[in-house]
């Protein structure tokens, strides 16, 4: 396996034919930083994390696609918000520019997070700008910057990007959430209602997970998140689908344990590589001749 590791991010790069196909898990990192000091216990952190999402997804590198996997917890610094989605209220001096805190802020799950979990505060002090700015140096642009280089160059190469930002979900939403208290379809599919991505790619990978039994959802609760909105662009041929997973698919919710089901959803997952494999290939000759 060709791999790369930095402080902030896994890379598993394509192994045999290289695809313009690229998938990116910026919430599955449970690594925390020396100076993360925080209130909420492990097993409330654990609530964020998109857990076992890269492992998931990791055979994709073997049918030529590219995998970029976070380090650090979401909890320290939020990879799929905007750098300054930052509720001002967490920092204790004045930041060096505007701040656009947007719902994810209001709702305590900005580029910082403010509580872990509904009614769970993260921190008892607020935090120094300079330290959230470390943040971002180290974890945050190094991820964006890497996601952005790859995506280009497979660009340049094909003349067009199919990207899957990957993520998991709690089987029901919380009081922090648009859907609280809703059981939740296996997967949801979000293409920014129709706008980050051709029609035939989502439609592409609904029909996938429809046919082997899996219940779907499109564009709710989940539309797709800051990198579904900041790296597509379909009209210059980068499309961007956001995947959730309902986490009772392949986990134990409250022990973070995997079950028999993993293996099941792995090899799904493999099959639908396969399928967009085949899609990307009938779609470059129209492509290349443009």
């Amino acid at each position: 396996m060709r791999t790369e590791l930095t402080q902030g991010y896994k890379l598993f790069l394509p192994a045999g034919n290289l695809m313009p196909l690229i998938f990116d898990s910026p919430h599955s990192g449970m690594e925390f930083p020396a100076d993360f000091r925080c209130l909420a216990s492990e097993v409330q952190l654990r609530s964020g994390w998109d857990a076992f999402v890269d492992e998931l997804w990791q055979p994709a590198h073997l049918a030529g696609a590219t995998l970029i996997a976070a380090r650090a917890s979401r909890m320290y610094i939020d990879l799929n918000r905007a750098v300054d989605d930052i509720d001002p209220e967490l920092l204790s001096g004045e930041w060096p520019g505007e701040l656009k805190p947007t719902t994810y802020s209001k709702r305590g799950m900005g580029l910082l997070r403010r509580f872990a979990l509904p009614g769970v505060p993260m921190y008892d002090q607020k935090l120094a700008v300079s330290e959230v700015q470390q943040r971002i140096a180290q974890y945050y642009l190094p991820y964006h910057h890497c996601l952005s280089e790859q995506i280009s160059a497979l660009h340049q190469k094909f003349g067009a990007v199919w990207h899957i930002d990957c993520h998991s979900m709690k089987s029901q939403g919380n009081a922090m959430n648009i859907d609280q208290g809703q059981a939740r379809a296996d997967i949801v599919i979000g293409d920014k209602d129709g706008q980050s991505a051709e029609p035939g790619f989502t439609g592409l990978i609904v029909q996938f997970f429809q046919d082997r039994g899996y219940s779907v959802s499109v564009n709710y609760p989940y539309k797709g998140g800051y990198l579904t909105e900041c790296f597509a662009a379909p009209a210059q041929q980068i499309h961007s689908v956001q995947i959730e997973i309902n986490r009772a698919l392949y986990m134990n919710e409250q022990t973070f344990m995997k079950h028999q089901g993993f293996n099941k959803l792995q090899h799904d997952l493999q099959q639908l590589v396969a399928a967009i494999r085949t899609y990307i290939t009938q779609r470059l000759p129209a492509l290349a001749e443009r």
